[in-house]
């Protein structure tokens, strides 16, 4: 069984005095950031960015006193691409089969039903 300790992650102290710690985190797509806090205060938050040679590194300020570029949107990318990015899934085929089947079926008792209506309708008003 799995212990509530080993779900939840682990602060690393930050800094000279410990009052720093940094949380990792991941997102539902599987990136990997760490957020920085001091307390239950949010300071800032630490992705990174694939490129084409070697990963870029993005640091994001969520306050004042902190002295970095800022680029508001990396926060907002790094979460929203576990919500907006499709994962991976394997289909079986067979599943992949009978949902095409399951619409062929629908769009045939479709137009089945529609013409049955329609021939039914032009009988009774000639």
């Amino acid at each position: 069984m799995v212990s509530q300790d080993e779900w939840e992650a682990r602060p690393v102290p930050l800094g000279t005095s410990g009052r720093l710690e940094a949380l990792p985190l991941t997102n539902a797509a599987g990136d990997h950031a760490l957020l920085l806090r001091e307390g239950t205060t949010s300071r800032a938050l630490v992705t990174g960015e694939r490129q084409s040679e070697r990963d870029r590194v993005v640091v994001v300020p969520l306050d004042d006193d902190v002295e970095l570029r800022m680029d508001g949107d990396a926060l907002a990318i790094w979460l929203a691409t576990g919500s907006t990015g499709r994962p991976e899934v394997h289909v079986p085929l067979w599943a992949n089969a009978a949902g095409y089947l399951l619409v062929v079926l629908v769009l045939v008792f479709t137009v089945l039903g529609s013409m049955t209506f329609f021939t039914w309708l032009v009988g009774l008003l000639t």
